[in-house]
């Protein structure tokens, strides 16, 4: 195979691969709509997509901060106790009180006992 042969060869892969990256990174887009997504919107679930997902992981499952789903409500029985954890922050989590507001913090809070305990 000449040189000229295999720097076409090399050319279509390399373009192949470039077109399947972009593709796949449209295709893997969080917010990328579909049925999956649909479920998840609303106030809460972007008040945890754009403050606790980062630490908690996007469908709670932990990180660097410790997993919530299928937990939360098992570790804050009542809902009120988990408002003020996220309100004042406590054991390395961050208070919220001067980032989110009371009704911010009351939909995320209900976002994560409800969408996260499934």
């Amino acid at each position: 195979m000449g040189f000229k042969r295999f720097v076409n060869v090399v050319e279509v892969v390399a373009g192949v691969a470039a077109l399947v990256f972009v593709i796949a990174l449209f295709a893997n887009q969080p917010s990328g709509g579909g049925a999956a997504n649909a479920a998840k919107s609303g106030p809460g679930y972007d008040v945890y997509v754009s403050n606790c997902a980062r630490c908690h992981g996007q469908e709670g499952q932990g990180g660097i901060g410790p997993q919530l789903a299928a937990q939360v409500t098992t570790d804050f029985p009542d809902a009120k106790d988990e408002v003020a954890f996220v309100r004042d922050g406590r054991d390395g989590m961050p208070s919220f009180a001067g980032d989110l507001s009371p009704a911010e913090i009351e939909d995320v809070v209900a976002y994560t006992r409800t969408e996260l305990n499934k």
